[in-house]
């Protein structure tokens, strides 16, 4: 049996109302990595705005990881590029080891349909600082995190061009990515990934490998549910999976996790028995715990803990025993 995660007693964490600079009627999808200069756990959150009806990105900070200390009042990333003009969505950071920058992934969403975009900074805490670097993949594309150490003297990107998680690498950042990848995991029916999965938040490297949460959904017929998963990759040959979660880790069950009255951020027509979502894109270490930040209902922020000895104990032991879920 892997560890399981706890969800902390604090969750929500951040709540639209929680947001000053705007009416929001949704604070979601964090980013989320620890700040070296300051050792406290920041936040880039989804701020759904009610009057334009798009997203831009809020800043956060919390001392412990379990309670939000403050809340920028202006947008971190607001809609300013054309690439961006419908939205900045859904960002990953990554701290790149032996670089001292950070790398942001995120969706800006346009004309042009959802892109993976990139902004890179030596200052998390100051948003003028950040650097857009622009659309990274040709074509629709989301979910990417890119990993905090070079494997072979390159970067590894993981993103998901419908409907399944891929890998590449690259040589650089700055220069497009290609949309190619080797797939890694994919949708399997009559699973919690029965319809599509994603990576969820950057990976952290541990005895058994790269481990990271991802997510996954089912169809809307079977009420687009989506739910978190573990994966863990070789760490020497990123494109080799050697574990993914057979069942969820965690899978919507708190009220905070569900919605069913009707939400602006979300189209009813994809969401048959409410909004049920667990969407991770946030994975840090306090002490000796792992914890796991992510959207609940599309609505707000939560987070869950687990025992760092603990769950890579029941991963190591699941590995050994070939008690892998099957990756595609």
């Amino acid at each position: 049996m892997i560890a399981p995660l706890e969800r902390l007693s604090t969750n929500p964490l951040i709540h639209p109302s929680h947001i000053r600079f705007t009416s929001a009627t949704g604070a979601f999808n964090p980013g989320v990595a620890v700040d070296r200069a300051t050792d406290r756990v920041v936040l880039l959150v989804r701020v759904f705005e009610a009057e334009t009806k798009r997203s831009c990105l809020a800043l956060a900070v919390s001392s412990d990881g379990r309670r939000i200390d403050e809340i920028s009042d202006r947008p971190a990333v607001a809609r300013e590029a054309p690439y961006e003009e419908w939205g900045v969505e859904d960002a990953r950071i990554t701290f790149l080891e032996g670089e001292g920058r950070y790398a942001i992934t995120y969706t800006g969403y346009s004309a042009q349909g959802p892109r993976v975009c990139l902004i890179t900074t030596d200052d998390l805490m100051d948003p003028d600082r950040y650097r857009r670097h622009g659309p990274r993949i040709a074509g629709e594309n989301k979910n990417c995190v890119i990993l905090p150490e070079k494997v072979d003297g390159e970067y590894v990107i993981l993103h998901r061009p419908m409907p399944r998680m891929v890998c590449e690498r690259v040589s650089s950042l700055e220069s497009p990515w290609p949309a190619r990848g080797v797939p890694l995991v994919g949708p399997r029916p009559g699973t919690w990934r029965s319809s599509r999965v994603g990576a969820g938040a950057p990976p952290i490297r541990t005895e058994v490998g790269w481990l990271l949460p991802i997510h996954g959904a089912t169809s809307i017929e079977e009420g687009n549910v989506y739910s978190m998963g573990w994966c863990v990759l070789d760490p020497e040959t990123p494109e080799r999976v050697r574990y993914v979660s057979e069942t969820a880790a965690l899978t919507p069950e708190a009220p905070y996790e569900i919605e069913h009255g009707l939400i602006p951020q979300v189209d009813p027509a994809n969401f048959r028995t409410g909004v049920r979502v667990i969407f991770p894109e946030g994975f840090v270490e306090r002490g000796d715990d792992f914890l796991v930040y992510y959207g609940a209902a599309d609505v707000s922020v939560a987070a869950a803990r687990v025992g760092k000895r603990d769950l890579i104990a029941s991963l190591d032991k699941a590995i050994r025993q070939n008690e892998s879920g099957i990756p595609l």
